[in-house]
Order: C-alpha cells, then sequence, then structure tokens
C-alpha cells in the first residue's frame, strides 16, 4: 500500500466519526485530555495535512506554522468537509517531489531539513494514528454510542503482530 492509499484509510476512519458526532459532544472539554476536546485533536491532525497539500505548491513545509481554525475544533461538519476537500488533493501529490521542512525545536532558531512529501506523507499518517489513538479513549470513556473501527489509533505494524499472534 502507498502512503496516498494509507492516508485515504485514516480519513475515511476521521470521517467515520465526524458524521456521528454532534457538534457538543465534539467541543466538550474531557478531562483525559486536560480540558481539550475530541475536535481539537481532529483539528490538530487536520491542519498537518493542510501544511503537507500546502508544502506541494510551495516546496516548504512548517507544522508550526498551522492556521489553527477554531472552526474545525467545534463544527464536525466543516472540519468533515476540509478533510475531504484533502483527500481530492491527495491524488496530485507527488511523493518524489523534494520539500523543506521547518523544525519548531523550542529556540528562535527554525532549522530546515530536506524532505520528500511522500516521507512527509509517512509522517502525518503516523501523526493521525498517534492522535486518533488519543481519540480513541476520549470516545470510549465519553461516548460509547460511537461506532470506533476496530483499528482506529492503531499502527498497522501492531495490527499485523496482533494477527501473527492469533494465527
Amino acid at each position: 500500500m502507498q502512503a496516498s492509499e494509507a492516508l485515504l484509510q485514516v480519513v475515511r476512519q476521521i470521517q467515520g466519526i465526524l458524521t456521528q458526532l454532534p457538534a457538543t459532544s465534539y467541543q466538550q472539554p474531557l478531562p483525559e485530555y486536560r480540558g481539550s476536546s475530541v475536535g481539537q485533536h481532529f483539528r490538530h491532525i487536520l491542519e498537518f495535512f493542510q501544511c503537507l497539500e500546502t508544502g506541494m505548491t510551495s516546496g516548504r513545509i512548517d507544522y508550526a506554522a498551522r492556521q489553527r481554525n477554531p472552526l474545525f475544533e467545534t463544527l464536525p461538519m466543516v472540519a468533515d468537509a476540509a478533510f475531504a476537500a484533502f483527500t481530492a488533493q491527495l491524488q496530485h501529490f507527488n511523493a518524489h517531489m523534494s520539500v523543506e521542512v521547518y523544525a519548531e525545536l523550542g529556540s528562535d532558531e527554525r532549522p530546515s531539513y530536506g524532505s520528500t512529501i511522500g516521507r512527509e506523507m509517512v509522517f502525518v499518517y503516523d501523526h493521525a494514528i498517534h492522535h486518533l489513538a488519543i481519540i480513541r479513549i476520549g470516545l470510549q470513556a465519553h461516548f460509547p454510542e460511537v461506532d470506533i473501527d476496530v483499528h482506529l489509533g492503531v499502527s498497522p505494524s501492531t495490527i499485523k503482530s496482533k494477527l501473527g499472534k492469533e494465527n
């Protein structure tokens, strides 16, 4: 499977949740998140995807320069539409294109590192899996009515490892 296909699968999982959550649940502060919401985690994932998309046209990716659009964390339908827009552009991504990725390492210096769109697709995929694991915790604890994909927030290597132990 290519990174673009993996990203599409993750977005489908995300959209499956977004269509089930009312805005009040989506934006509800949760103690497991120290007062953050499920919506804030979805916004975070989305904005990393958007940084990647911007990198396709600019040749630069700066994950620290996200827009932090409050509509993405308060209105699941708006986030859903933005994820759909991202997937519509995904087919145009050139995995071999070189990009400069700017790092935020806690100082005034912002070093950049050479990468490719393909490598960054893998990064945002892994980043999304991590946040989906966190989202899963909040959903299971507070919104048991939400139908959650069995593999939501589980890395492919963990899935393969578990399958190998079952056989």
